[in-house]
């Protein structure tokens, strides 16, 4: 693995939107500048949390009570998102400027 450093994810993460392949299907994450994280899974349900930088990756504490903990690996052509805590891996399949998707979407 490769893990992406602190310097590329403050790059990486900080104002974009996430495009994740999960199955085939696409979930979108906006991190916001600051530290408010949006997500909208592919089945339809809205997440929003905090987000930080953390060794080796980013932490994010979901509204929910679920707390992710992933780094980016990447190697040529792809970066793949890793959890920290099981043995879960989601292909990034792009990056967007800003809040792309518009997040937090009203039902």
């Amino acid at each position: 693995m490769a893990i992406l450093d602190q310097a590329a994810l403050r790059v990486l993460i900080a104002g974009t939107t996430h495009v994740l392949d999960r199955n085939g299907k696409e979930a979108y994450v906006y991190f916001d500048t600051g530290d408010q994280a949006h997500m909208l899974l592919d089945d339809g349900e809205a997440r929003r949390g905090k987000w930080a930088l953390a060794e080796g990756g980013y932490v994010v504490d979901w509204d929910n009570g679920v707390t992710g903990r992933w780094a980016l690996d990447h190697e040529a052509g792809e970066i793949t998102y890793v959890n920290r805590d099981r043995d879960l891996r989601v292909r990034l399949a792009g990056i967007l400027f800003g809040n792309a998707k518009g997040l937090p979407r009203s039902a």
